[in-house]
């Protein structure tokens, strides 16, 4: 494993470790993000969509 890959590990897993060390504490409030989850995953869905269309466009486009 390279030093790179090490160090991104690294700070992965100590980020992800001080995330639930916070959430476990109640302090977080998160009502906000749960209440919004329709609008984001159309928001996400929108933006997959038009990936894929682009990507379709493209792969179409070479083919003639």
């Amino acid at each position: 494993m390279n030093k790179t890959l090490a160090r991104g590990l690294v700070a992965v897993v100590s980020l992800a470790v001080a995330g639930a060390a916070r959430a476990v504490e109640g302090d977080v409030d998160v009502s906000a993000i749960t209440g919004a989850g329709a609008q984001i995953a159309l928001v996400g869905a929108a933006v997959f969509a038009i990936y894929v269309g682009i990507k379709l466009f493209k792969w179409i486009r070479k083919a003639l």
